[in-house]
């Protein structure tokens, strides 16, 4: 069964708001919607920077995606963007990891927050390992990087859900729930708040908040390093395919299909190309 892109959009904020609701009854009002709008940052930022370096892109029904004017060709129907990346892939991305998050919160309560994370990152990948296969073949998103294939999807892609939760459930718990900080972000943030964000409990929650999103940008470095090390060095060791599909940002990792291999053919920019089918 083939489910279109904007029935993927529909699906994802209907079942969204769901999660939302149950948030606000554990964690309140406020506190869900810092949820909420932290993921749409934190994913937001991520995805366009990974989909402008080459990794994937969302134009699956595209011949070619150019900048100057040009409209995308054979367009699939997303419903609405958040720059290059549809905002229901990081809508979907909060559906998954709030209630992986919940889950870790009542398994583990109080101990490490580091631990809690590390336990809902798990389970955020053990859902993405049925969820991600099924998007590529429905085309929602194609891969355009090399790595350890299995069922469509890069190993590399595991990685990077792993520590898209493992630091943005820590900071979450650290700043929204237990009120606390960071001792290597303190300094910097005394001076943009003007107040001491190792004790956040006399706060405004939305005050809060924007210690949060401030904290999620400073992490992002972290983020990153993390995932190129751990995923370059398993593509490094492990890569049994070149990416299937050419970047749609010109000039983007086209090298690497000059050099591939002696009977490795890269796909080309074809509508309705089935990456899911190249196992």
């Amino acid at each position: 069964m083939r489910i279109e892109s904007w029935q993927y959009d529909l699906v994802f904020f209907s079942f969204a708001f769901l999660i939302l609701v149950e948030g606000r009854k554990i964690y309140g009002r406020q506190a869900a919607g810092i949820f909420l709008w932290g993921s749409l940052l934190w994913t937001g930022i991520i995805e366009n920077i990974n989909s402008m370096l080459g990794a994937y892109d969302y134009f699956a029904y595209a011949n070619y995606y150019s900048f100057g004017g040009k409209p995308i060709q054979g367009y699939g129907g997303w419903i609405s963007w958040i720059l290059f990346v549809p905002a229901a892939a990081c809508i979907g991305w909060f559906l998954l990891s709030m209630p992986a998050f919940m889950i870790s919160d009542h398994l583990i309560g109080k101990r490490n927050i580091w631990l809690k994370s590390t336990f809902a990152a798990l389970m955020l990948v053990s859902w993405d390992v049925f969820y991600d296969p099924m998007a590529v073949v429905n085309e929602w998103w194609r891969w355009t990087s090399p790595g350890f294939y299995w069922h469509g999807v890069p190993l590399g892609n595991w990685i990077g859900w792993f520590f898209l939760l493992f630091f943005f459930g820590a900071i979450y718990e650290r700043t929204i729930i237990e009120r606390r900080g960071f001792r290597w972000l303190s300094k910097a943030e005394r001076l943009l708040f003007r107040s001491d964000t190792m004790d956040l409990s006399g706060m405004d929650i939305y005050r809060v908040g924007r210690v949060f999103y401030v904290r999620l940008i400073a992490h992002l470095p972290v983020f990153f390093l993390c995932v190129f090390l751990v995923a370059g060095t398993s593509t490094a060791l492990w890569n049994n395919r070149w990416g299937p599909f050419n970047s749609v940002f010109p000039g983007v990792g086209h090298a690497q299909y000059q050099t591939a291999p002696k009977g490795v053919i890269p796909q080309q920019h074809t509508p309705l190309n089935r990456i899911g089918h190249h196992h």
